[in-house]
């Protein structure tokens, strides 16, 4: 059974708590973000989301809650299919409760996440329009890195990452496309780095043989 919206916005919170402070959150914690002042709503969620094998809890602990990595019967692993991204204009993030399933390797070792890619300012890196790039959580990049970047807290875009002096560029790969100048650090928010491409092949029916 899919989850709810609420109940998928609670698990990448957690998911994102446990990343940044290197432990999960309380069910105070979680109540605070959500505006939830019943714990016994969070409890809900949590059974929802345990009973789905997407966290495990152990009990009588504050901060018990571990994420699960979902395998699939063929070796992959399920991935949450967050959206989309522009590889063009910023345009905004979408959410959506679709997976994907990956192959182990293209897993980071935090939290994995896969948007789908709309437009073509990143063609040269051989990412094209409709293709799902497959992308590790992290809020730092390297220069010359690919990065989903969020900037004003509302766009989404795919870009190689650049920090010079004075200012953050943020590059396509198509010479059609001008580059992102952000001069001020604070407007731009790193989701993540681009660790693989997957794309749906469509073969085309061959007849006469």
């Amino acid at each position: 059974m899919p989850i709810t919206a609420r109940q998928r916005q609670v698990y990448d919170f957690i998911s994102r708590f446990i990343e940044v402070n290197r432990q999960p959150p309380t069910i105070a914690e979680i109540g605070k973000q959500f505006k939830m002042s019943s714990s016994a709503s969070v409890h809900s969620i949590l059974s929802t989301l345990e009973r789905e094998g997407l966290i495990k809890r152990i009990p009588n602990v504050s901060r018990g809650i571990e994420v699960v990595t979902q395998e699939t019967s063929n070796g992959g692993y399920e991935i949450p299919l967050l959206g989309a991204v522009a590889a063009g204009q910023p345009i905004e993030a979408i959410l959506t409760d679709d997976t994907v399933s990956v192959p182990r390797d293209m897993i980071g070792h935090g939290r994995t996440f896969a948007l789908r890619v709309r437009g073509d300012s990143m063609i040269e890196e051989n990412i094209q329009d409709g293709d799902i790039i497959i992308v590790a959580s992290q809020g730092t990049a390297e220069n010359g890195q690919m990065v989903v970047a969020l900037i004003d807290g509302t766009y989404a875009t795919v870009k190689k990452f650049y920090r010079e002096p004075e200012f953050i560029r943020l590059e396509p790969a198509n010479p059609q496309f001008k580059p992102i100048f952000i001069k001020t650090p604070e407007r731009i928010q790193i989701q993540g780095v681009v660790r693989g491409l997957i794309r749906k092949f469509s073969q085309p029916a061959v007849s006469g043989q």
